[in-house]
């Protein structure tokens, strides 16, 4: 029973471990596309608007802008979705670690059960040893 409850442990704790490299793999994702638009707001901060000249490369200008606000929506996007699946990926921690609490606790459970059977066993053949022996002595 406490082989079978040990692998039960192992499982629970590998599923917790599971979870908490997706929330880990999931932070460094946002954490990058957070890298992405600072990088991006760098660029759009180094475009030069025309001060002076036809409105063709001013427009030019615009849209080369207007294209990096589409990818920062794009990347600001994918981070709320990211944070939706965080939001999962830590409830989903929660409850494996519930679990394997649980495991653990019905194995200590058992464990303890074992212990105070093996020690009732003990003294029940100390009680008859002292018995033989003390009758012996008479």
């Amino acid at each position: 029973m406490e082989i079978k409850l040990i692998s039960l442990i192992k499982i629970a704790k590998q599923k917790l471990l599971e979870h908490e490299r997706s929330l880990a793999n999931n932070q460094a994702l946002i954490m990058r596309l957070h890298s992405e638009i600072d990088k991006i707001n760098v660029e759009i901060s180094a475009i030069e608007m025309p001060v002076s000249g036809n409105f063709a490369s001013y427009q030019m200008s615009r849209a080369g802008i207007h294209a990096y606000l589409y990818k920062i929506d794009d990347l600001r996007s994918q981070i709320s979705t990211l944070l939706k699946e965080q939001e999962t990926i830590k409830k989903n921690i929660r409850i494996a670690h519930l679990n394997h609490e649980k495991m653990i606790y019905v194995y200590n459970q058992a464990k303890n059960k074992k212990d105070a059977y093996l020690k009732n066993i003990e003294d029940k053949q100390l009680d008859e040893t002292s018995i033989m022996l003390h009758a012996r002595a008479k």
